[in-house]
């Protein structure tokens, strides 16, 4: 009876087989089931917001369903920003799988492993010659020959003894084991029948026109989860900084009113996408930033230096200097910004109505009575009332936004100006000079900061109703509380002419220690502005002085403020009025006298000067005497140094005598007893001087050093 059980290598066969079975059709399932998405258009631009550092942040939101694939496409400058700052959330539940970017080799780099080239001249001829040994399929004349390529072969002609090359030949080893040589330009068409060399030849190909012609870089995100839900991309890439320019516009009926300050953004969509009701939002404040390359491949050599590492990230940014804090007594009333922030509410709520009267009288031609009454307002209340919406600002961080309260479209290549203030400010019209900035003095308003709103530096334009007076800088960025000045022409009526002068005082002081007597004295120096009001009515000058170095004020003795290394003086003028304001600052100046040096009348001298303390003339007094005797002595000395050189000359004298003289004579023997007796005297005398040289000598010693004890010694109370 036979078995019907298998064996047991066939039953293990047999579930190997059945298994794999089922794992290619599950996979086949689950292909047919989950094909790749393929890749979808990027949601659209919702959020852009402006910085002052050359960065702007783009933020998208949009829908996706189930696992989605996005491409989007950058510049290939714009990589390197955008890897070190992009991000996506999945705001449904779903995830973010992969983030894929292209990469940029180098040309050289992704050509290394190509071996064959298309030169620029001579294409066909010169690649031919470099595929030696290649499988070739060519028709020529209606014929087809198959070989290996052996190389290329000129077609040369002598013309008038000149070379003339007139074509190649290809020459093949064909198939069927004959040479051949076909024309080249005769060739109706060849292929490579090397599947390697192909791909090759398409991949050059490929690389050099993506090398040329390619300037952006495709950027592919893949979403997974389930039914529809949003989701959202934000990025920074280089962006030209957003600007600022203001109007502040005076009351031409209302002197002491407060202006209207407009402020405006200059934003500019230098992107290749139009930017359709987007929320703008514009930083100000200088955050820093720097350029990392993270997209560019690095091959360099070991050891490997991170990319950190091979950028100079220094900052190298000069600091200006804060603007002023607000002064109490230049703020406005509170009175008067009740009534200015009530009659500034009151316009708003009119402008609509505002505005239909104007385009009514517009299209109407006389206007009404109403109308006629709003355009007699003054322009200040007009263009707040027409002003279009203001931005909302915010605290972000270290920074201030301003975020425009309406979305803003702003097609590719173009550039707008979003409306971003429109506020009544507190301040004051006055005279500026300083002379750094101009000869001349200057009308200025000090921009005065009381909103909550941080006022980026810009342009400013005055306008007392429709006629422009000038314009000015903001040049630092205003928080609240703080104020500027801010020049906007230069006034004709008012001259400010310096004169300079510097004396020193006698020495008032006086301190001995260690024999270094240390007098002081003051110098003043005087800076006389002879200011001129030529006009006929009352003005206030701001007058700016530089502050000298180690100089202390003295005269005013208190400045309005401080600012910018300068003293800023407040100058009320009558009109008509010539006012000589004087600015004093002074210093002590030090004198050092070393006493040991000094001689006795310099000593009596200082003896005598009040600013001296009763033990420092004291000590000068018993100085004094010390050098007086001291100054005796060295007389003494000096005589006997005298004597002494006139003694040695006549012994001189003598000595030459006498070797004159032979004693032939009595005559010749009396001169020489003579010469012998007076040399004798003159050597006795001579050595008396110089006993009291000696001894002379001695004192003075003792002199100096009981000098030297007592200065040594001495300490002034």
């Amino acid at each position: 009876m036979q078995s019907n059980r298998i064996p047991h290598w066939q039953a293990v066969l047999l579930i190997f087989v059945l298994l794999a079975t089922c794992s290619l059709c599950a996979a086949l399932a689950a292909g047919e089931a989950a094909p790749a998405p393929a890749p979808a258009e990027p949601p659209p631009v919702r959020k852009v917001v402006l910085y002052k550092h050359g960065m702007g942040y783009v933020e998208r939101e949009g829908k996706i369903k189930d696992n989605a694939t996005l491409a989007l496409a950058f510049r290939a400058e714009q990589m390197k920003d955008l890897l070190t700052s992009f991000y996506a959330v999945d705001l449904g539940g779903g995830k973010i799988s992969s983030v894929q970017y292209e990469t940029r080799d180098p040309l050289s780099k992704q050509l290394q492993d190509i071996l064959i080239t298309v030169p620029e001249n001579a294409a066909l001829s010169q690649f031919l010659a470099q595929l030696k040994g290649a499988r070739l399929t060519a028709k020529a004349a209606g014929e087809t020959v198959s070989g290996r390529i052996l190389g290329t072969e000129p077609l040369i002609e002598v013309v008038n003894n000149q070379v003339i090359n007139k074509g190649f030949r290809l020459v093949l080893l064909t198939d069927a084991g004959p040479i051949r040589s076909l024309d080249l330009f005769a060739i109706a068409e060849f292929s490579l029948t090397d599947e390697a060399l192909q791909r090759d030849l398409r991949r050059l190909l490929d690389i050099s026109l993506d090398s040329k012609y390619t300037n952006r870089k495709k950027l592919t995100l893949s979403a997974t989860g389930q039914g529809e839900r949003a989701l959202r991309i934000g990025y920074l890439i280089e962006m030209p900084i957003w600007k600022c320019s203001y109007r502040i516009i005076f009351d031409e009926k209302k002197k002491d009113a407060g202006p209207l300050l407009q402020g405006w953004a200059l934003a500019e969509n230098t992107t290749e996408e139009d930017w359709k009701d987007v929320a703008m939002s514009f930083v100000a404040g200088n955050p820093l930033s720097y350029v990392m390359d993270l997209y560019s491949p690095y091959y360099i050599r070991r050891p490997w230096v991170p990319i950190p590492g091979l950028q100079d990230l220094a900052v190298d940014w000069s600091a200006a200097p804060p603007p002023d804090v607000a002064e109490a007594q230049l703020a406005a009333p509170a009175e008067r910004k009740r009534a200015a922030g009530a009659k500034l509410d009151e316009v708003l709520r009119r402008s609509a109505n505002v505005a239909q009267v104007m385009d009514k009288a517009g299209a109407a031609g006389p206007a009404p009575a109403e109308a006629q009454a709003q355009a007699g307002k003054p322009m200040g209340e007009l263009l707040a009332a027409t002003f279009g919406a203001t931005a909302q600002g915010v605290k972000v961080g270290e920074l201030f936004s301003y975020e425009a309260q309406e979305r803003v479209s702003i097609p590719r290549g173009q550039a707008a100006m979003v409306p971003i203030l429109s506020k009544q400010i507190n301040g004051r019209r006055l005279l500026y000079y300083k002379a750094s900035f101009s000869p001349k003095a200057t009308n200025a308003f000090v921009v005065r900061n009381e909103t909550d709103l941080t006022l980026e530096a810009g342009a400013i334009t005055f306008f007392e109703g429709s006629t422009s007076l000038g314009e000015g800088i903001l040049g630092h960025t205003l928080p609240p509380g703080s104020q500027e000045v801010v020049p906007y022409a230069v006034d004709a009526s008012v001259d400010v002419n310096p004169q300079r002068a510097s004396r020193r005082e006698p020495f008032f002081k006086g301190r001995l220690v260690d024999g270094i007597l240390t007098l002081t004295c003051t110098e003043t120096l005087t800076n006389t502005w002879k200011i001129v009001n030529r006009g006929k009515e009352p003005a206030t000058l701001w007058l700016n002085q530089p502050k000298s170095m180690e100089y202390r004020l003295s005269k005013p003795e208190k400045p309005l403020k401080e600012v910018d290394n300068h003293y800023r003086f407040e100058v009320p003028m009558k009109a008509g009025e010539t006012v000589d304001f004087a600015v004093e600052e002074k210093r002590e100046v030090y004198e050092a006298v070393q006493l040991a040096n000094c001689a006795e009348e310099q000593i009596r001298f200082y003896l005598a000067q009040p600013y001296l303390t009763a033990g420092a003339k004291t000590f000068l007094k018993d100085m004094g005497d010390l050098m007086a005797q001291k100054a005796g002595l060295q007389r003494e000395i000096n005589e006997w140094n005298q004597q002494t050189q006139r003694l040695s000359a006549e012994q001189d004298r003598l000595r030459k005598n006498l070797e004159t003289l032979r004693m032939a004579t009595p005559r010749e023997q009396e001169l020489r007893a003579k010469s012998v007796e007076a040399l004798t005297t003159n050597e006795t005398q001579l050595t008396t001087l110089r006993n009291k040289l000696d001894d002379a000598g001695t004192k003075l010693r003792q002199f100096e050093e009981a000098l030297a004890k007592k200065i040594r010694e001495y300490k002034d109370e």
